[in-house]
């Protein structure tokens, strides 16, 4: 009986041991998961770019995604913004800078799934290859949306070539690419020449017909 006693302690000790290892190995407090926050667009932009009559027609839309009813604040009476880079990223033109606009901050309510539009006419890009950006100028989003553009038909082309000298007032001579060619200056041309030298090679945008060629501005950096 005594043996019989004695192994009887020996395999619970062996037992209560066990558990306590465990105990000891395993974690003491559950995982926590952590909560993901998910965080989603209230609007969604979209853009269309048309070339036709030589302009480009940028239509600009921003429609309400949220599922309720949004307040946008303008800064000014403009709604909407756009910016133009040429291929080596230069901005060649922002609507901001050539258009009027009140001070007056102005608060505009957008319903869910309302649509704000915005229409750009663009006529005095020459042709070549460009990005856009657009987008609200609205205190709470802006909404922006970016897309390459391109123009084709425009009646209007980029030139370089060396200043020769100034024939009159209203007109130059340029040497491209060994050829003597006169070009008429429109106004804001004029109003760039004084900062130019006669010998250097100058970049420059430009019209034409069967009669002549004119310089609408030049590209001073």
């Amino acid at each position: 009986m005594p043996i019989k006693i004695l192994m009887i302690v020996l395999l619970v000790g062996l037992l209560s041991a066990c558990g306590t290892g465990n105990n000891t190995n395993g974690s003491s407090e559950p995982v926590k998961n952590e909560k993901q926050t998910e965080i989603t667009a209230k609007f969604h932009p979209s853009i269309e770019t048309k070339e036709e009559n030589n302009s480009i027609k940028i239509n600009y839309k921003v429609k309400n995604v949220s599922g309720a009813s949004q307040k946008l604040t303008l800064p000014s009476g403009l709604q909407a913004d756009f910016i133009i880079y040429d291929e080596e990223g230069k901005k060649v033109k922002q609507y901001s800078d050539e258009v009027m606009s009140t001070q007056a901050i102005i608060d505009v309510i957008v319903e869910n799934n309302q649509e704000i539009t915005n229409e750009f006419i663009i006529s005095d890009l020459y042709n070549g290859r460009y990005s856009i950006e657009v987008f609200l100028r609205a205190k709470e989003e802006q909404a922006k949306v970016v897309t390459d553009l391109y123009v084709e038909n425009s009646l209007l082309t980029k030139g370089s070539g060396v200043l020769v000298g100034q024939i009159d007032p209203h007109s130059i001579e340029l040497d491209m690419k060994g050829e003597k060619i006169a070009f008429q200056l429109k106004e804001e041309a004029i109003q760039q020449l004084p900062s130019l030298k006669e010998g250097s090679e100058i970049s420059f945008v430009y019209s034409e017909n069967d009669i002549q060629k004119t310089i609408e501005k030049f590209l001073i950096e």
